[in-house]
């Protein structure tokens, strides 16, 4: 049983009566504590890392130049989510906000889409954590070990949700506390460095060799180039692909609304924690990249080594500074698995406490001593070792981990515009007033932008095919199952049209 201080305030406990649940889970989450959970989603040491050399082989350093239109692009798209999360400050986000807002077809289909991301992308991160440990002790890349890594990661993570939210959420406090101080610090060396050095900048504009040699050769002198230069494309074709980096790691910022019923005033903290994770994210990640680029002596040599930051960091700041930066890599890392899994397994508990998911006697069970999920922690635990056994690489799981956030972004922002007026201003303190529909048409143009460009092209083929599987199992399990028993007032929640009586 939970006391009175666990179920919240007055106000957290007017929220769950308005929708007409009861609290269940232990609402220990501050403002720090949404803030970091968001944070650590993001995690943009995790994402930077992975993603550095992708874009420095493929684009340039001028490819870094996608960071910040994607933070841009990501602000607005977290605008809406905050908004959405102070007025429905629920566990569950969008299958929540958008089954309200709606109907319970789409809601369903949004949460199916959550969870297919939220296990995919645990093994993403955590084979990261893997391919860092496997570099400094001199694993090859093709081991079996690094599989072995990443599942025990995953179990270890697995044990500290099972052993409460307070844990966790520790954990997490300082991950984030250390990332942020170690990516500040890092950019406030570089900067000093640069000014000392007063590089030209003409690297920041740097476009990668095989499309410099393009330019050279495809000049009015000359009527062809070379194969493989005519097969690397035209360079703004490069460019867009770079925004993977971005978009694969500015998202998660609404899983603070995930863990809404273990925030205390969610209706007041979660909508300041999504906006400030982004603004934060995008801004150091946008300065570390630029000063970082600027730091680069020799670009060919560079873009040789497995992994170019840790090689640019010891280059500049000497091999101690650079053995730290794997060492935040590695913190940062955890964090962002433990608080991915952490959101995974509340979804899962979110759409089985309304019985849309199968077997969901089992997961919407609640430990009566930690107040966690555990069945639902399990389940993403084991879902994503599988994921992890039958991927054939990492690029496989970051493009497919990439893609599906911004389908769940779209079809969310599409619902709120659709049912913006139904929604009640009694909760939440944020509010996009008068500018939230021009808000939302912005964000549904930039998400149709970014899903093309993570879907399109034939490097992404064999992840937009992953990700189209996933979203049609969806569709068939909602018309053979789901449906039938929402229809028999068996399962799911009414709509706020509904609950308001309008058609």
């Amino acid at each position: 049983m939970l006391n009175g201080e666990q179920r919240g305030s007055e106000s957290d406990q007017q929220v769950m009566a308005t929708f007409h649940y009861k609290q269940e889970l232990r609402r220990t989450i501050r403002l720090f504590g949404s803030f970091a959970v968001a944070f650590s989603f993001i995690s943009i040491t995790t994402g930077i890392f992975l993603n550095y050399s992708l874009v420095l082989d493929g684009a340039g350093p001028a490819g870094f130049w996608t960071w910040p239109i994607v933070t841009i692009g990501q602000l607005l798209v977290a605008l809406v989510f905050a908004e959405l999360a102070g007025r429905m400050p629920l566990t569950g986000y969008s299958y929540q906000w958008v089954t309200r807002l709606a109907g319970p077809g789409w809601g369903w289909f949004t949460g199916w889409v959550a969870v297919c991301f939220l296990i995919i992308v645990v093994p993403s991160v955590d084979h990261a954590l893997a391919s860092v440990i496997g570099y400094v002790a001199g694993v090859d890349e093709a081991s079996l070990w690094l599989k072995v890594i990443v599942c025990m990661t995953m179990v270890t993570q697995a044990l500290i949700h099972a052993l409460g939210v307070r844990l966790a959420n520790l954990i997490n406090s300082v991950a984030v506390f250390t990332e942020v101080v170690g990516m500040v610090g890092l950019v406030v060396l570089f900067a000093g460095l640069m000014i000392y050095k007063q590089p030209s900048g003409e690297i920041l504009w740097e476009r990668g060799a095989q499309f410099e040699s393009a330019a050279e050769l495809s000049g009015p002198e000359t009527t062809s180039v070379p194969a493989a230069i005519e097969q690397a494309g035209p360079y703004w074709q490069a460019f867009l692909m770079a925004c993977l980096m971005g978009a694969y790691t500015l998202v998660g910022f609404e899983s603070a609304a995930n863990l809404s019923e273990e925030t205390v005033n969610a209706e007041r903290t979660v909508p300041k924690a999504v906006v400030w994770s982004v603004v934060v994210s995008g801004t150091v990640g946008t300065l570390f990249l630029v000063l970082t680029s600027l730091g680069i002596e020799d670009l060919e040599a560079v873009k040789k080594e497995p992994y170019p930051l840790p090689t640019i960091i010891e280059s500049n700041l000497g091999s101690l500074v650079g053995a730290g930066f794997f060492v935040l890599v590695g913190v940062s890392i955890f964090a962002c698995g433990l608080i991915i899994m952490a959101s995974g397994s509340r979804l899962i508990y979110a759409m089985a406490r309304d019985n849309v998911f199968p077997f969901s006697n089992i997961f919407k069970q609640v430990s009566s001593k930690t107040s966690v999920p555990v069945a639902a922690v399990v389940l993403v635990l084991l879902v994503g070792i599988l994921a992890e056994l039958f991927s054939d690489s990492l690029q496989d799981l970051i493009q497919s981990a990439a893609v599906l956030p911004a389908v769940i972004y779209l079809v969310t922002i599409c619902s709120y515009l659709r049912g913006r007026r139904a929604m009640s201003p009694r909760f939440g303190t944020f509010s996009l007033g008068r500018s939230g529909p021009a808000v939302a048409l912005v964000a549904i143009i930039w998400l149709l932008l970014i899903i093309s460009i993570l879907s399109i092209p034939m490097q992404f083929r064999r992840a937009t095919w992953t990700s189209l599987i996933l979203c049609l199992c969806g569709v068939l399990i909602y018309f053979c199952w789901v449906r039938r028993r929402i229809l028999a007032g068996q399962a799911g929640i009414r709509s706020l049209h509904e609950e308001a009586g309008t058609p």
